[in-house]
């Protein structure tokens, strides 16, 4: 009989339905493959906090039999942490490959009877639905958006509640299958299920985050952006009669085309006429605005001035004809569609950083020619050549603000195609999908080093609070047995490490980090030595493990064993020497695991909204007055300390809660609230704004 191994998981060949077509088992396949690399990350944080609290509980226990209990859970913990974890995974994994199947109808239940309900398993499930219901909420629009492509990718209706295998449901069902074996108390089914809360269906967002964008990459529903419906709450059949309040005031629409030209018309005053003169052309037009393009290099501030545009317009136009011809004019149309769009483009170029003008300036001729070519460009919002010019700003406020020239390099192809090929809707389409591919793939290199940064300072705070546990293991041996100064600065500098390494790799519990301790007794003299080679063997591993090579390993492990006996004083020099070597060379990073003592009523409002959503963003002001964009990716409620990082996930810098707070008081940091107005459709309602305004238009025609 095959027996299927721990860890091995079906192939989606022999677990998927006969009629899913190819490219949607292996993108099933690659879902199923992400889960299992991703989740095994956030399970075991979650069971190290279900030991942590476990420990803490024993600790305060009024009764040795409630200790036992928990410690009883914590060896059963060690035991089946691993089973915990596949049954986990596998669970999940098999809720993505029964998509879309019918559910298994429930079998009558014969001789039904009445029994008492358990008060704990009663607040255990009302646990469970409290959670699915704020990790739905918290869930949002990424958990509806991957609905949907689920669902596109099987061809079921959209996927939500417990039909979600990737949802917060799915997450509770797993937790109750894979915990089930466990065989705890309901008690400690309620911690294991805060851990996992905290640690697991918390952080479910950046799973989401790359499936949808693996997803999407791979073609399905690429531009989807969905929202989750309003859902009404039925009223109760008796309300009571409240006063009338008056109602919200309507968002302004966005200003149409005419619009725009009135408004225009409104600040510009007559247009004067030239009765001598007839108007360009659509080609004409379309080839003066071509050749206008090819030599923008030769005067810089021609695209930040509509008169002088227009006026190299009208030359360019002319360009060729005899003195005594009728001289040609850019039409009523297009010279308003001139002036505003060189008003649009002055608007989108204040808040971007210098790195993204060039962008811009590339763009602004190309979609003054698409707004001459088609009036619709200022009446549709979803007007191709509009979508794409918000794609580009997308691009050019969160990619370009680190003067990355190999993000331009990449946008150069889309950009001469932009400026060679004559306006279309097709044209904006097929560059719009490019950039959006290119977008795409930016983020996932992004996600990935801000994973990588995260996990190095998740790691870095266990450690920290490894060393933590072990000088306090250290400094309860050491008082019950006082070394000399140079054993005890030896056992603090180089020992403690070790102990705190192999607390971090193995547990506390484990046997490993036991036998250091009986290490630790015999080196103190508390305990006999033994065999003093197999003891000096043992030290020298440990010291090797922290990073010490194999002559300095041995030279301080003879320091520490004291030729089979506690350091006496004559060796004392020697060894004082050595720890004050081991103290320069390994001295530890600023410790992050104590928080400052006293908080200011920015850093308490900081702390309490950041310790429950991570991943804010704050705009940096530099001392030579450029702004920078950096995003909190991790903070630590522990330590009261945040990772920095850039846009392209790349480590900015460390700041403590306190710094913080403040930078923002003193203004040198202002938080960027989410929106969800675009830049293009601000900047629109500013240009309306502006022309509303009396006097005359700055750089515009007379």
């Amino acid at each position: 009989m095959d027996v299927e191994q721990p860890g091995r998981h079906r192939s989606i060949t022999d677990a998927a339905p006969a009629h899913w077509p190819a490219k949607t088992r292996r993108l099933i396949d690659e879902t199923r493959q992400l889960c299992r690399e991703w989740l095994p990350g956030p399970l075991r944080q979650c069971l190290a906090d279900f030991d942590r609290a476990l420990h803490e509980r024993s600790a305060h226990a009024r009764s040795h039999l409630d200790q036992q209990r928990y410690q009883a859970t914590r060896q059963r913990l060690v035991q089946d942490r691993q089973a915990f974890e596949e049954r986990f995974i596998d669970c999940i994994d098999q809720g993505l490959v029964r998509m879309g199947a019918p559910a298994a109808a429930k079998a009558p239940a014969a001789g039904l009877t009445l029994s008492l309900l358990d008060p704990l398993e009663h607040e255990l499930t009302a646990a469970l639905d409290q959670l699915v219901a704020r990790s739905a909420a918290r869930g949002g629009p990424l958990l509806v958006e991957l609905g949907y492509r689920l669902a596109v990718l099987v061809g079921i209706p959209p996927l939500e509640g417990e039909a979600m295998p990737l949802g917060p449901q799915a997450m509770v069902k797993a937790f109750r299958d894979s915990s089930a074996a466990l065989g705890l108390p309901a008690e400690h089914h309620l911690l294991l299920l805060q851990a996992v809360e905290g640690k697991l269906i918390q952080g479910l967002t950046p799973l989401h985050e790359v499936i949808n964008g693996h997803l999407a990459a791979a073609g399905i529903l690429p531009r989807l952006r969905p929202f989750p419906l309003p859902r009404t709450p039925r009223q109760p059949r008796r309300q009571r009669p409240l006063p009338a309040a008056p109602a919200p005031e309507a968002a302004p629409a966005a200003p149409s085309g005419s619009d725009l030209r009135e408004l225009l018309s409104r600040q510009r005053g007559p247009r004067p006429v030239d009765a001598h003169a007839r108007f360009a052309g659509a080609e004409e037009l379309q080839a003066a605005l071509a050749a206008l393009q090819a030599s923008r290099h030769a005067d810089p501030g021609l695209l930040r001035h509509a008169q002088r545009l227009h006026e190299r317009l009208v030359d360019q136009l002319n360009a060729g004809q005899p003195i005594e011809a009728v001289p040609i004019l850019p039409g009523p149309q297009a010279d308003d569609a001139l002036v505003l769009v060189v008003r649009l483009f002055d608007i989108l170029r204040r808040p971007l950083p210098p790195a993204a003008h060039a962008l811009l300036d590339r763009a602004q001729l190309p979609l003054l020619r698409a707004a001459i070519a088609d009036g619709g460009f200022f009446d549709r919002r979803e007007h191709p050549a509009r979508l794409l010019l918000d794609q580009l700003l997308a691009a050019a406020r969160d990619w370009l603000d680190e003067d990355d020239v190999g993000l331009l390099a990449a946008l150069e192809p889309l950009l001469e195609r932009l400026e060679r090929e004559p306006p279309a809707p097709t044209l904006y389409a097929e560059l719009g999908t490019e950039l959006e591919r290119l977008l795409a793939q930016w983020q996932r290199k992004a996600q990935a080093a801000e994973r990588r940064q995260v996990e190095a300072m998740q790691g870095r705070e266990r450690l920290e609070q490894a060393r933590q546990r072990a000088g306090e293991l250290l400094a309860g041996l050491i008082a019950k047995a006082p070394p000399g100064a140079a054993l005890r600065a030896l056992l603090e500098h180089a020992w403690s490490d070790v102990l705190a390494l192999t607390l971090l790799r193995h547990g506390e519990q484990s046997e490993t980090f036991a036998r250091r301790l009986v290490i630790t007794d015999q080196l103190l003299g508390r305990l006999p030595p033994g065999n003093l080679g197999t003891l000096q063997a043992e030290v020298e591993a440990g010291l090797q493990q922290i990073g010490m090579r194999g002559e300095e390993a041995t030279h301080v492990a003879q320091r520490l064993i004291g030729a089979g006996a506690v350091l006496h004083d004559a060796d004392a020099p020697d060894a004082t020497g050595v720890a004050m070597r081991l103290r320069q060379r390994g001295a530890p990073d600023a410790p992050i695991g104590t928080a400052p003592a006293v908080l200011s009523a920015e850093a308490l409002r900081l702390h309490q909204r950041l310790g429950q959503h991570a991943g804010a963003w704050f705009e940096f002001t530099e001392p030579d007055g450029r702004r920078v964009r950096r995003k909190l990716a991790w903070y630590s409620t522990r330590a009261a300390r945040g990772l920095l990082v850039t846009r392209q996930g790349q480590r900015a810098e460390e700041i403590s809660l306190s710094e913080l707070a403040q930078a923002i008081t003193t203004g040198k940091v202002r938080e960027i609230p989410a929106v969800n107005e675009s830049d293009l459709d601000r900047a629109w309602r500013m240009l309306a704004d502006s022309l509303r305004q009396p006097g005359p238009i700055p750089g515009a025609r007379s």
